[in-house]
């Protein structure tokens, strides 16, 4: 029962109230089920209660969501009502007496979450086999369609499952009615089945309320009513920017991460910061087999905050690329002169023996503003005591250094400048992918991604964000500190010898605040590789959108991502 167990404890819309400026909140007491409960002017009875710790039903209501009042399941009995009000509309009074789950409203409750089923594949929660299956069966089996509990991948946190537990509904007495919609696939990101759907409303709060876009609405009217875009164009076209919050208020499997899904209840999830902008965007990374499968906001910021559509979806083929660099990689002519994979004891002592060569005026650093703050502190260490150049964040600047005589250069992020640098005689290149810099470098280290590395990350504003490892690096993948501590300490550099990023952090907290250039959220790029490239449904978006912008007369590289 994770979505209960959860509402109930840590709701943090609840907690977070604030009073009006220039005036205070005003306690006032009411009774729910024979409790004096303590509430604030202006919250609704079902927040009153769930504060309280008494749980009330609802598959529409969510505290991060304005209140609708759609499936009537969180219905209470108020002393002098003739009626059973919607708890989550109701204004909580002084005095007001309030029963949550007295049998009469309980009939009534399973009435309606009966109709409710009636139009919701609910095979499996009313199969007299139903006990015995959620024991021998071990996993939903993947289907083109949902028929049932197993058949559908989000069976695991489906808030029907919970509330047909709750309310013990063991048959349907009204009519069973399949609407026989087709599955929507013609996006990138979504898969849509719109037979799931219980037109809670959560989908279209999320995107018009909360987000402010009009990227989806209640189109048609009485018995055909259904969740869809205006005009029924693609969402491509109807302006949805693909952050995936409404995937995330969904209480049942009616819209789906394409890529995301039939993997099952994850083995960890872990709580970081997304570090392909400085957006500064928390985030859970579900871990399956050692694998990201999932990226998903935390519970409490899953309507709150616009996610990118890179953050939400390309992170997991990001990061289980199967050409993601392994081995550290020095170039050697064998038979021809190519790449050729070495220990990483012996990478770093080349590395550092050739760059002892140089004077610090031939050696050039440049730097990802994708990096840890931490793997940033030291490469600005390593440079200050080995070259006399400015550090360079940005491609652009790249090309100055060849007009300062640079020979050497120690980079974070590949660029194609260097296949045209003019007397550059030695590229150490530090990269998560095989590009053309690896070609043109002769020694090439591979990194760890955000998802693969504990650290911290300024964001903006200059707000620290901490990013904590989900998963192992490939290979023999090294974060970006532990490289360059390594090769400082291999090329005779003192105070490089940190043995572990707890202990570099202490260290910066004494230095100086770092200066780096912000990653615009609209970057298409990670560490200077092409996210598009490596992301065949980005790719996909990116080309799609293009395509829609020309079509309507806009620029084909206004791109909202």
């Amino acid at each position: 029962m994770w979505h209960l167990s959860f509402k109930l404890s840590k709701n943090s819309y609840l907690q977070t109230r604030q009073a009006p400026k220039g005036g205070t909140i005003m306690t006032k007491w009411m009774n729910i089920n024979g409790r004096r409960v303590v509430f604030e002017e202006g919250e609704t009875v079902l927040e009153v209660a769930t504060k309280a710790g008494i749980f009330i039903p609802t598959l529409c209501a969510r505290p991060d969501l304005p209140s609708f009042g759609a499936c009537r399941l969180c219905i209470i009995d108020v002393e002098g009502n003739r009626t059973y009000p919607n708890s989550c509309t109701l204004p909580a009074r002084e005095g007001m007496v309030v029963r949550t789950a007295t049998p009469d409203l309980q009939t009534v409750r399973r009435n309606v979450f009966q109709l409710i089923l009636a139009e919701h594949p609910s095979y499996c929660i009313i199969c007299k086999e139903h006990d015995e299956c959620e024991k021998v069966r071990h996993g939903e089996y993947k289907a083109g369609r949902v028929i049932g509990c197993f058949t559908c991948s989000n069976k695991e946190i489906c808030e029907i499952r919970e509330i047909s537990e709750y309310l013990r509904v063991k048959d349907i007495r009204y009519p069973m009615l399949y609407k026989n919609l087709p599955l929507e696939r013609d996006d990138p990101f979504l898969v849509r089945d719109y037979n799931l759907c219980i037109l809670c409303a959560r989908c279209i709060r999320a995107c018009q309320d909360v987000l402010g876009y009009s990227a989806i609405a209640l189109t048609k009217r009485g018995h055909d009513t259904k969740v869809g875009t205006i005009l029924e164009v693609s969402h491509l076209e109807s302006g949805c920017v693909f952050c995936g919050h409404c995937i995330d208020v969904c209480p049942t499997g009616a819209l789906i991460a394409r890529g995301s899904t039939w993997f099952g209840t994850p083995d960890k999830s872990v709580t970081t910061t997304c570090n392909l902008c400085s957006h500064g965007c928390q985030m859970v990374i579900d871990v399956k087999w050692d694998k990201v499968v999932n990226v998903h906001p935390p519970y409490e910021l899953s309507a709150r905050r616009e996610y990118c559509v890179k953050g939400r979806f390309c992170i997991p083929a990001l990061v289980n690329g199967r050409d993601r660099l392994k081995y550290p990689t020095v170039k050697r002519k064998v038979i021809k002169e190519e790449q050729y994979p070495v220990p990483w004891d012996e990478a770093i002592t080349h590395t550092a023996d050739k760059l002892k060569g140089y004077k610090p005026e031939e050696i050039g650093i440049i730097l990802s503003p994708s990096l840890t703050d931490e793997a940033v502190y030291l490469l600005l260490k390593f440079a200050q005591r080995v070259s006399t150049n400015p550090v360079v964040f940005i491609e652009e600047d790249i090309k100055n250094l060849q007009s300062q005589g640079v020979k050497a250069i120690f980079s974070t992020f590949n660029s194609n400048v260097f296949s045209e640098f003019d007397g550059l005689e030695f590229l150490i290149l530090q990269d998560i992918y095989q590009s053309n810099s690896s070609d043109t470098a002769e020694v090439v280290l591979p990194t760890t991604m955000f998802a693969e590395e504990d650290g911290t990350k300024s964001g903006e504003e200059y707000m620290k964000y901490a990013i904590n490892k989900a998963v192992e690096p490939p290979g023999e993948a090294l974060p970006s500190w532990i490289i360059v501590s390594r090769l400082a300490q291999s090329m005779g550099l003192d105070g490089f010898n940190h043995e572990s990023i707890e202990n570099l952090q202490d260290e910066i907290r004494n230095a100086e605040p770092l200066e780096i250039p912000k990653v615009s959220k609209q970057q298409l790029e990670y560490m200077g590789v092409p996210i598009a490239d490596k992301v065949e449904e980005f790719r996909l978006y990116i080309t799609s959108k293009r395509a829609i912008n020309q079509s309507k007369g806009k620029g084909v590289l206004d791109v909202q991502i």
